[in-house]
């Protein structure tokens, strides 16, 4: 993984999500997807003890951007990642997706695995800058547009 990514904003802190983020969250998830995120999966997910939520905000306590992922082992999968609409293009996704690949290595995750629609060339040129790789396709998997999506992998070194 060699991405440089400087920091955009000063006195950015990524962190674990809580329950009290879940308004800025969802405005976010709101804008973000055709199909968003329920604030009731978004909790049962947070108390389930697989996964690792992060949120990413700003000094004065505006979330720019979250991600969700379940860890299994030494494998994690994201469920979900997305950055508000006025900061996209920014840096901060590489921020947040950078930030949580360390972290979770860090606890012995030498597996990232995602799901990204086929269209989504942006998040697509994300990944692959951080060494994802194309290992497999879901038919019609976002029910919602009938669009595939494209199944990647990171693989870190055992180092």
């Amino acid at each position: 993984m060699s991405v440089n990514v400087s920091n955009p904003c000063e006195g950015m802190e990524i962190r674990p999500m809580e329950e009290e983020d879940l308004g800025q969250v969802l405005s976010i998830e709101q804008k973000s997807f055709v199909e968003p995120w329920s604030r009731k999966l978004f909790l049962e997910t947070l108390v389930f003890p697989l996964s690792r939520n992060y949120v990413l905000e700003t000094a004065s306590k505006k979330i720019l951007g979250y991600a969700n992922f379940y860890v299994v082992q030494h494998e994690a999968h994201m469920l979900n990642i997305a950055i508000h609409p006025d900061w996209r293009k920014r840096g901060v996704a590489a921020l947040l997706l950078g930030h949580t690949i360390r972290d979770l290595s860090g606890r012995g995750v030498r597996e990232f695995f995602l799901e990204v629609r086929e269209g989504n060339g942006d998040a697509i040129r994300l990944y692959r800058k951080f060494g994802f790789d194309f290992i497999g396709r879901r038919k019609k998997y976002y029910v919602e547009t009938n669009e595939d999506a494209l199944v990647m992998r990171l693989q870190l070194d055992e180092n």
